[in-house]
């Protein structure tokens, strides 16, 4: 993650001006408890008067100064997590498909929610906590050391029990927020079954079965949470117990050198004040030093998220004759997918791949998109071994964004409104467009859910068309179509000059096999010419 630099110093001092008003208190305390006690003893006012009105303008101005103090705060918080969701997109963005599918989708939901709500809590707030109890610790030693040298190291000696007591939890605290972090990961996963599966699990009528997964997997989560939960209590309540005995002691100590006359009775109340600020804090501090620490997995986590290991880039080239597969093959963990398939595809021309379902159609397509960089033998565009630039690729599930159709379309870049409407016309939506009451413009709700899989497939389709890609790879590009329709939208796909198309299919009608410049078969991972 990168780190804000030039942010920090107006907290640094910011923190520096609190924490010396605060520390001011205690000194303003002791002169107004000294004041009053000269007062009664003279019968004047004027010494009580002169240091009250001064403590009511400096309780004001050190208001305004824990307002600015909180408001940069918030300001600082805010920026540091902006950039870091910013990392972390734009890491995503930048990492391969093959890294993502590796990754998966919870494991980034994680990050995009949990993860962040994490950093803020255990890590941002925590480090301006930590710093803020160390000035504190710092200024009020220095008084103290000042109004009597002894009660000074008295407190200062308090300070070294709460280093101990984090030594004791670090571990473990590391340990339950990683497994907070992993059940999480686990929950989302679950939600996202429940979310995009509902219409499959109210067909097959699976509540019964599905509920008790997702009720584990809350369990887990919420287990796990308590857990940690626990774990900081019992350091929260050490420190507590251990915060509160000291101060009291150290009270009492105030309290007889005050019986000898060592120190006077506004002193006891400045004495108790400065060695609450300095003891509390430090408690406090090996709290969150120890909160900061667990948080650690977190961090790891979202760093490697946000910076993958890069593998050497992928070469790409611009095809001008042909793209040549010479024996690929390639597999998915243990299952061979792809055996020795050799095949040259010329430019401008269109092919079509045949097969059943699982026969390794899609794989290969993806192969010739670069999705994968692992895999035997060699991809060539015009003999030299690369993979093809500017390609466009039409997926079998569509997806939509939350957005117009005209953004859909366009990929918010920049299009005539003409070169939008032969896309259109193209992929066949020029009456259902016609027929919306806002057009281009009307809004795709949650992929897509106001139209029917027809009519998002051929706004995938339009999108491919519009992008203006010399190749074209169609994976079940027309499945959702009607027979018509998709015979339409394959007409118009063959009559496109000077583009390269490649399309998988299922079924492919006999008058239609004669437009293609060759038909494949793929079966059993091996690919021949009909």
């Amino acid at each position: 993650m990168r780190k804000i630099k030039w942010e920090q110093i107006p907290l640094f001092f910011l923190q520096l001006l609190v924490n010396m008003a605060t520390v001011g208190v205690a000194v303003l305390l002791n002169a107004l408890i000294d004041a009053a006690e000269n007062s009664i003893i003279s019968k004047d006012p004027r010494y009580l008067q002169d240091i009250l009105m001064v403590s009511i303008l400096y309780a004001v101005c050190m208001g305004i100064l824990v307002y600015l103090s909180n408001r940069y705060k918030a300001y600082y918080i805010r920026k540091y997590l902006l950039q870091m969701r910013e990392t972390l997109a734009n890491g995503m963005l930048q990492t391969g498909i093959a890294d993502y599918e590796k990754a998966g989708i919870a494991s980034y939901v994680t990050a995009f929610n949990q993860n962040f709500s994490i950093i803020e809590e255990k890590v941002l707030k925590n480090r301006i906590s930590i710093l803020d109890s160390v000035i504190c610790i710092v200024l009020a030693v220095v008084v103290l050391l000042c109004m009597n040298p002894l009660i000074a190291v008295i407190s200062i000696a308090a300070m070294a029990i709460p280093s101990l007591l984090p030594r004791l939890f670090t571990k473990a605290l590391g340990k339950a927020q990683k497994t907070v972090m992993d059940t999480t990961t686990v929950y989302n996963e679950k939600v996202s079954d429940l979310l995009n599966g509902y219409e499959v699990i109210k067909t097959y009528h699976a509540a019964g079965e599905v509920l008790p997964q997702f009720s584990s997997s809350a369990k887990h989560l919420e287990s796990s949470k308590e857990i940690f939960s626990s774990l900081m209590g019992k350091l929260y309540g050490l420190t507590t117990l251990s915060s509160v005995a000291v101060q009291f002691l150290v009270m009492g100590l105030a309290g007889f050198f005050a019986v000898k006359g060592y120190i006077t009775i506004g002193s006891i109340v400045a004495v108790t004040q400065l060695t609450g600020q300095v003891i509390s804090p430090a408690f406090e501090l090996s709290a969150k030093i120890s909160e900061l620490k667990s948080a650690k997995p977190v961090l790891e986590s979202l760093r490697n998220l946000s910076c993958p290991e890069r593998a050497e880039k992928s070469t790409v080239h611009s095809l001008e004759n042909r793209i040549s597969l010479q024996d690929i093959s390639f597999r998915y963990a243990d299952r061979s997918v792809l055996e020795n398939v050799s095949v040259v595809f010329e430019k401008g021309k269109k092919y079509a791949i045949i097969g059943k379902s699982g026969s390794g159609k899609s794989t290969l397509l993806k192969l010739i998109a670069g999705y994968y960089a692992e895999f035997d033998g060699h991809i060539c565009v015009d003999e030299r071994e690369a993979f093809p630039d500017e390609i466009a690729m039409i997926h079998q599930n569509t997806f939509l964004f939350n957005d117009s159709i005209r953004n859909n379309l366009t990929m918010w870049k920049s299009y005539t409104e003409q070169e939008i409407m032969e896309a259109v016309k193209k992929a066949g939506l020029t009456e259902f467009v016609a027929a919306l009451p806002q057009g281009l413009d009307t809004f795709v709700t949650e992929n897509g859910s106001n139209f029917s899989g027809g009519e998002c497939q051929r706004i995938a389709i339009a999108r491919a068309l519009l992008s203006g890609k010399d190749i074209l790879l169609m994976d079940e590009a027309t499945s959702a179509l009607d027979e018509e329709t998709a015979n339409a939208v394959e007409r118009s796909i063959l009559s496109l000059e000077n583009i390269t198309c490649i399309s998988v299919t299922h079924r492919l009608a006999p008058e239609t096999m004669q437009k293609y410049a060759a038909v494949f078969t793929m079966e059993a991972g091996q690919l021949s010419k009909v």
